[in-house]
């Protein structure tokens, strides 16, 4: 199973780049990249981002298909997919910088082949979840016709587990800085 990290937002609501913003003397990408090396679940981990934050990062990088730049984490998944092939890809957002190893390998563990994604009672954390590589064509073609909803690659073999089954709030998705208060 690949890791990836998707990193190439605009982070328009952050006022800055979410992916560089420091936490705790580092940034956001380095918190989540540490949590996924740290779970020993991967056989890699890659940064997927866009052409112009491309050197902002440390670890081995993947730039979007350039016929998808600019088309959200669904870009994201697709562009790595095609680079390093694998059967299955853990992806994370870089907004989520308290994910846990123990919600790595929680998620890891129910993984059956399938779709696997976090929820809660409001909302699927799609940008919290695994991908097999069965979908790489559907998600091509999600993208050539523009339609960017990761939802759409939910059906009824989809397995959703709910946040709660790991301790704390490591799923929270900092969209501004005033998020990270009282954190």
């Amino acid at each position: 199973m690949i890791g990836v990290i998707l990193a190439g937002g605009e982070s328009r609501r952050f006022g800055s780049q979410k992916a560089l913003y420091e936490l705790e003397g580092k940034p956001f990408y380095q918190h989540v990249y540490d949590t996924l090396v740290a779970s020993s679940q991967f056989e890699q981990v890659v940064i997927n981002t866009n052409a112009q934050l491309k050197d902002a990062f440390k670890q081995e990088v993947i730039v979007d298909d350039s016929r998808y730049q600019g088309l959200g984490p669904m870009a994201g998944i697709y562009t790595v997919m095609a680079a390093v092939p694998d059967d299955a890809y853990f992806v994370v957002s870089v907004d989520t910088p308290f994910l846990t190893t123990e919600a790595v390998n929680y998620l890891i563990e129910h993984f059956q082949g399938n779709t696997t994604v976090y929820r809660d009672y409001e909302q699927i954390h799609a940008t919290i979840g695994i991908y097999p590589h069965k979908l790489k064509k559907t998600i091509k073609q999600y993208l050539d016709h523009r339609d960017l909803r990761l939802r759409a690659l939910f059906d009824e073999e989809t397995t959703y587990i709910d946040v709660s089954a790991v301790p704390g709030h490591w799923y929270q998705n900092i969209n501004r800085p005033e998020d990270l208060k009282g954190v």
